[in-house]
């Protein structure tokens, strides 16, 4: 009795420790949590696909940091994180995970100026997230940055085009000076994705901040997530935009047509306050939120007028949303910059075909 039991107990353990060693190693190779000390930090990290900016206070000395990072359980990362770097230029890090097999390269800027111009001359794509573009700035140190994320790493998750022309943000030569602008087109959405996801249309959206692509197909309000520290009251927002109402019928959220709607492109900059529980709005929040300080709006009747061959220009003043006071001493700011060819296709709907072109677009700040 007792070798049967014995010999049971064996084979028990056997069996066990067959099933640990055949478990897969995890093909994670994430980099998920990023900081840098409290006295050369501004603000907290910004994720944006392989991107990570960190704002920093200007003249900090940044040639010798050691950064706080946390990765996937059981990836290394390279270079070592408990060394010393020199944050004063771009430092890349390289995950690679568990299973040894897979990698990702995360580039991080430390980032000293807020950036008030953008004219979308440089376009990058990562293989990683599919074949679509979006666009990367230089800011006034000649140093380059990465504040804009777009609708298409969230159409990405459904569809991928072969060409980054064929999905709804890309560039255009179509340019009011230099070689690019950018241009938002809204598209025929898939239809049914998942259960309980229904996409009739899908428009281009491009914003200052990151998507969340978690959200994406389960929320799509939830899945933009607006602004980027912001240390200048900001008075104007201009710039020069080109927009054409898709020529078809206008499709609610449920497919349906909507007779006599017309579709209108949104343009608009939010400048917010920053506390523990609003770090950044989203779709739910972003022009109703109370930490907002200030909103500078394309006005509806400026919303699909643009049906010529010209770019119109457009210089909108930033209006008191609270009685505020703006003080940079005691609290954080963020502001958030949001263009879409459809002014609700963050609900899925819009017209088809409708397209918005924007560029030289400037924030005036008070000196």
């Amino acid at each position: 009795m007792k070798f049967k039991l014995s010999l049971t107990l064996w084979l028990s353990v056997l069996l066990i420790t067959g099933c640990i060693q055949d478990e897969p190693l995890s093909p994670y190779a994430d980099i998920d949590a990023f900081s840098l000390p409290d006295q050369v930090a501004l603000s907290a990290a910004s994720f944006n696909q392989g991107n990570i900016s960190i704002y920093v206070k200007k003249g900090a000395d940044l040639s010798s940091i050691v950064p706080a990072i946390r990765i996937s359980e059981g990836a290394t990362i390279a270079p070592d994180p408990v060394s010393p770097q020199n944050f004063s230029k771009e430092v890349t890090y390289t995950v690679t995970a568990a299973d040894g097999k897979h990698q990702r390269e995360y580039v991080v800027q430390a980032i000293s100026v807020s950036q008030y111009k953008y004219d979308f001359e440089y376009w990058e794509g990562l293989d990683m997230y599919g074949s679509y573009e979006t666009p990367v700035e230089y800011d006034l140190a000649g140093k380059r940055t990465t504040p804009w994320d777009s609708s298409n790493r969230g159409i990405n998750l459904y569809v991928n085009f072969t060409r980054p022309d064929q999905y709804p943000i890309h560039k255009t030569t179509a340019s009011t000076s230099g070689q690019y602008a950018a241009e938002m087109v809204t598209m025929k959405g898939p239809g049914n994705v998942i259960k309980g996801i229904y996409i009739p249309v899908a428009a281009g959206s491009l914003f200052i901040g990151a998507m969340n692509p978690l959200y994406a197909l389960k929320d799509p309000l939830l899945a933009t997530r607006f602004g980027q520290p912001f240390y200048n009251k900001p008075l104007r927002l201009s710039g020069k935009y080109k927009y054409r109402a898709g020529a078809g019928d206008y499709i609610d959220p449920n497919g349906q047509v909507r007779p006599g709607v017309r579709d209108s492109c949104a343009i608009y900059s939010v400048f917010f306050r920053v506390d523990s529980a609003s770090m950044m709005l989203d779709g739910t929040n972003i022009l109703t939120h109370p930490n907002i300080v200030s909103l500078a709006m394309l006005p509806p009747d400026m919303r699909a007028v643009s049906e010529g061959t010209d770019f119109v220009t457009f210089d909108i003043p930033f209006e008191k949303r609270s009685n505020q006071v703006v003080d940079f001493e005691r609290n954080s700011y963020k502001l958030a910059i949001i263009f879409t060819s459809s002014f609700y296709g963050d609900r899925y709907e819009g017209a088809v075909g409708s397209r918005l072109i924007v560029d030289e677009i400037e924030v005036i700040i008070e000196e």
